[in-house]
């Protein structure tokens, strides 16, 4: 099944992953509605998606303000005439830190850029794609939300919460043509993390691209009998 003209939305799409989950979207023929927090990011995407206006459209987006989602939403519709896959790549990480010493703050951070984020946009999708006969989405989870880590308490929590609400939706949804899946990763091979990685131990990380292989294929027609998975990618990790 070709993904020409298949209309992706992808959050957190400038950073080191969304990036690249963007450009090899394009480069299957995708129209795509790309979003990050901070508009002054955007220098960060491929200059052929900056320049493609009519194939391609970059907002500014919080994806944890259900407003915002909502919006987002609206404006593919009004100008793509829908949404067909969705990325949600946007999240955070946080360095390690006793669970003691958690702030609620941060806590609260966490569950809101990780978990809150891929509910209103995941609930957004299913109101869009619940009346077709194709829709996709796919979450970032992570290796600590999988297998818990001393010190990654908030962070592993909610990835362990993406996980489940992945599940979850794939469950009620197994019967509606959606297919709802998410890639857990180990490290990933970005710029910002290998300015502090051990270039031995490097060799291992899962890379983006391989990241992004995986996500054209979970929206393959060839795919549609996976759903509710949880895709463990965690390299040599």
């Amino acid at each position: 099944m070709s993904l020409h003209n298949k209309i992706v939305l992808i959050t957190g799409a400038t950073g080191g992953l969304g990036s690249v989950v963007s450009e090899r979207f394009y480069n299957e023929g995708c129209k795509l509605v790309l979003t990050d927090i901070n508009r002054n990011n955007v220098p960060n995407l491929p200059e052929r998606l900056n320049r493609d206006t009519d194939n391609v459209v970059i907002l500014q987006a919080d994806v944890t303000n259900e407003e915002d989602v909502s919006q987002l939403f609206r404006k593919a519709t009004e100008v793509f005439g829908g949404v067909s896959i969705v990325c949600n790549i946007a999240g955070g990480y946080m360095d390690t830190k006793p669970f003691a010493d958690l702030s609620l703050d941060e806590w609260n951070t966490m569950m809101d850029r990780n978990l809150k984020s891929c509910f209103l946009t995941s609930r957004e999708a299913i109101r869009i794609m619940k009346d077709k006969d194709y829709g996709r989405i796919i979450n970032i989870a992570a290796k600590p939300g999988l297998y818990p880590e001393g010190e990654r308490g908030a962070y592993g929590v909610a990835k362990a919460g993406v996980a489940f609400l992945t599940r979850m939706i794939g469950k009620e949804y197994n019967k509606s043509g959606i297919t709802i899946n998410a890639l857990a990763p180990g490290i990933i091979k970005t710029p910002a993390n290998e300015s502090w990685g051990d270039p031995e131990e490097m060799k291992h990380w899962v890379t983006p691209e391989h990241l992004a292989e995986m996500m054209v294929f979970l929206c393959q027609e060839s795919s549609k009998s996976i759903t509710g998975t949880v895709i463990e990618a965690f390299g040599g990790v």
